[in-house]
């Protein structure tokens, strides 16, 4: 286990890379493997790995990565290919989709909110109709059976 490890990970894979607290970056960032951000920033982060955000960290952009772990802010837009973790610290401002997703009590997500399934669910198609007083009830086309039980005082 390497000096930067994350127990946080699935794997526990290696930290390929860190900005520390009071680091602020702009730009983009393009990176394989897992990468934690407690600093600021701005900016278009892409990866098929994953994405650590600690407490002090602050994201203002585009996320897109494989696997997200957030005690931190992120501020716009987010897609996570398998797993979204927002521990009690985070807060999301902006929109998300993933697959996967865990909240924690405490924690802040305000937005819109798209969960794909897996592709080991097939979606089961539901029809819901309602009538909210748009017009008269349309009439039913035969009966409804009723089961009579022993216990029926009507002598049918």
């Amino acid at each position: 286990m390497g000096l930067f490890s994350s127990k946080n990970t699935k794997e526990s894979s290696e930290l390929n890379a860190f900005l520390g607290v009071g680091t602020e970056y702009k730009g983009k960032l393009d990176f394989v493997g897992t990468v934690r951000i407690d600093g600021r920033f701005e900016g278009e982060i892409s990866t098929e790995g994953v994405l650590i955000l600690g407490r002090k960290a602050r994201i203002e952009g585009s996320v897109r990565v494989g696997q997200l772990n957030s005690c931190g802010e992120i501020l716009g837009e987010v897609h996570v290919r398998e797993k979204a973790v927002f521990e009690k610290t985070s807060v999301l401002k902006g929109s998300l989709d993933t697959k996967v997703l865990v909240v924690e009590n405490g924690a802040v997500v305000e937005g819109t909110i798209i969960m794909t399934q897996g592709a080991a669910v097939e979606a089961k198609p539901k029809v819901v109709s309602a009538n909210f007083g748009g017009g008269a009830p349309k009439p039913v086309a035969r009966e409804i059976e009723i089961a009579k039980t022993g216990s029926d005082d009507s002598g049918a």
